[in-house]
């Protein structure tokens, strides 16, 4: 008896991928069986940018994963330090590394690079710095494969370095099923939905249909909740799940070059960028009218925490700002919900409120001259000159680097 095989494959089994074998034998009958099961590519994206420090222990992690089926896209942004020798050496130890380079463009266009070579049914992004547990992606493909078919599942972190209350909060989460979603409900009900994209992992169809969504290469902070804003509201079914799969670096210097690092007035006029570019392209997919109030809830909240704590004169400014671009669009008061009403009334205070840029300018003195005489006071220390001395060069913090941002010179030793 002759028989032929029509091999398809078939998503409604167990809520898996397997391959359905259809047998055609010459009397008519059919025989179905079921074999091995399919299992889902995973495209797993790194834009890299000077990070020969870390980048092995970021790869290891990847490679390393139980689950094998991944391809790992890596997108060198220029690098001026020996990471794009790391990356060239890791290709050669594992053909599902992928090996590509730009001029330094930034991280959004490392990652439309890598997104428009992905190939996977999933997508997940890693930072060159950081690393995942070992199991982390043969777990979310255990759930991302059940007959639920979640479209987006977020996880949380563990921070590596210095401690932090503000991002140990974000990165904690708790077991949550959000079913035939709203466009709002998640990328404003869930506080883990937002702003660290590499908690979540998801479908890559998300971000191609009805029409590709990529990151906007034209801004360099805040360009992943412009992201989070276009693909989190196209996700029907999301889960969040308890559990902390990524290690999150945060250096033990950063404070010091947070503290230093002049980037406030630019994060603050990327902030408006971020909010305006939000509602056009929510007005665009037609999700505005009905979500104006928390959308304009959460405008309040990111200008207020990035504001709050700038000179007067500046809270001015952007208060007034802030205010000018509610009236552009019409917004009412009322719209306006939670604590954000008192932080609204704040910005309607600081708008008219008389300020003196001369006493701001004093205040902003004082506070660097203290502060200069206490990084001074460090430098002179014995347990700074300890430090430095049972450091090994390749591990020593680029002192002279740090200090010239902040023009001061280390002391004569």
């Amino acid at each position: 008896r002759r028989q032929r095989q029509m091999c398809i494959r078939d998503r409604n089994v167990g809520g898996r991928n397997k391959v359905k074998f259809i047998d055609y034998s010459n009397d008519g009958n059919v025989q179905v069986t079921y074999n091995q099961q399919i299992k889902p590519l995973i495209s797993v994206i790194i834009p890299v940018y000077n990070s020969e420090l870390y980048l092995k222990e970021c790869l290891d992690s990847v490679i390393n994963q139980t689950y094998k089926k991944i391809e790992i896209i890596c997108v060198d942004d220029g690098s001026t330090d020996h990471s794009l020798d790391i990356l060239n050496f890791y290709q050669k130890k594992d053909s599902r590394i992928k090996v590509f380079t730009q001029e330094n463009s930034g991280p959004s266009a490392a990652r439309n690079k890598a997104l428009d070579m992905a190939k996977g049914d999933y997508i997940s992004f890693v930072d060159s710095d950081d690393f995942l547990k070992p199991y982390t992606y043969s777990t979310l493909i255990e759930y991302a494969t059940q007959e639920r078919s979640w479209d987006l599942i977020i996880f949380g972190g563990n921070i590596v370095g210095e401690r932090n209350t503000y991002f140990e909060e974000k990165l904690s989460t708790e077991y949550r099923e959000y079913l035939d979603c709203k466009p709002g409900t998640v990328v404003f009900g869930e506080k883990a939905a937002r702003p660290f994209l590499w908690l979540h992992f998801f479908k890559r169809e998300l971000l191609e249909k009805p029409e590709k969504i990529r990151f906007m290469e034209d801004i360099n902070l805040g360009e992943d909740q412009i992201f989070e804003f276009e693909y989190i509201p196209r996700a029907k079914n999301v889960l969040v799940l308890d559990k902390k799969f990524y290690n999150y670096r945060i250096e033990n210097n950063a404070s010091l070059m947070q503290l230093y690092n002049n980037r406030r007035i630019k994060k603050t006029e990327c902030h408006f960028t971020i909010i305006k570019t939000v509602i056009e392209n929510w007005k665009k997919d037609g999700y505005y009218s009905l979500y104006q109030d928390d959308i304009w809830t959460w405008a309040v909240q990111l200008m207020y925490w990035t504001i709050n704590d700038l000179p007067s004169e500046f809270r001015k400014e952007y208060s007034i700002q802030m205010l000018d671009l509610m009236k552009t669009y019409d917004v009412e008061e009322y719209l306006v919900s939670g604590s954000e009403v008192s932080h609204y009334k704040e910005f309607k205070k600081w708008a008219e409120s008389n300020t003196s840029s001369e006493s701001d300018l004093n205040l902003i003195k004082k506070k660097i001259e203290q502060e200069n005489f206490e990084i001074e006071e460090t430098l002179k220390s014995k347990a700074f000159k300890l430090g430095k001395f049972f450091t090994g060069k390749k591990k020593r913090l680029d002192i002279d680097k740090i200090l010239s941002l902040i023009h001061i010179s280390e002391p004569t030793r």
